[in-house]
């Protein structure tokens, strides 16, 4: 299960008219692939958790844009680092954007999607939105990025909830950094 940060109440933002703290900020305006930059803090891994064809949200349908009745598949996944779940992420791929040489996009299982948009040709990430999601009694506020992106013409929209743990996995990783490069008493 996802966590509460994936509720679809809130309204996503273009990124460059909120104001964030300047570390979210950083990883959220971020051009490259997220897979590869969490892959300095840890060992990473993909957790696959909904995986389905299905009627994208409204909001998702209009970002992408798709009529009413056009269904896509829905993938959600968790990244972990080292076990510990750091990154949730939802994918909304039309059926249109996977044929021909996007059809491995659709089956991606365990992989990470984000290395794959990266690969030649890479895609091309045109509009950037973000949120402070709303939580639950469980889970704490997380900032959301949601982006859509065009792989060999195609579009296809992936959000992705930073969630509190990436924050201490980052800080853990300076502070070993830190103290590498402190000489020796």
């Amino acid at each position: 299960m996802l966590p509460a940060a994936l509720h679809p109440d809130s309204l996503w933002r273009p990124l460059e008219q909120l104001v964030l703290p300047p570390i979210i900020r950083d990883w959220m305006a971020d051009p490259g692939s997220l897979t590869r930059r969490l892959k300095h803090h840890g060992h990473f891994s993909v957790v696959p958790g909904l995986h389905t064809i299905a009627l994208p949200r409204a909001d998702e349908r209009r970002l992408l844009p798709l009529p009413v009745r056009r269904v896509a598949l829905i993938r959600e996944v968790t990244l972990h680092l080292d076990d510990t779940p750091v990154v949730a992420a939802r994918s909304v791929l039309p059926l249109t954007s996977l044929a021909g040489a996007n059809r491995s996009l659709g089956h991606m299982g365990s992989r990470s999607l984000g290395l794959e948009l990266y690969n030649r040709p890479t895609c091309q990430r045109d509009q950037v939105w973000a949120r402070l999601a709303s939580a639950d009694q469980d889970h704490s506020l997380c900032w959301g990025r949601q982006s859509r992106f065009i792989k060999r013409g195609a579009p296809l929209l992936v959000a992705e909830y930073f969630l509190p743990a990436l924050w201490e996995k980052i800080h853990v990783t300076r502070c070993k950094l830190q103290g590498a490069s402190k000489p020796l008493s």
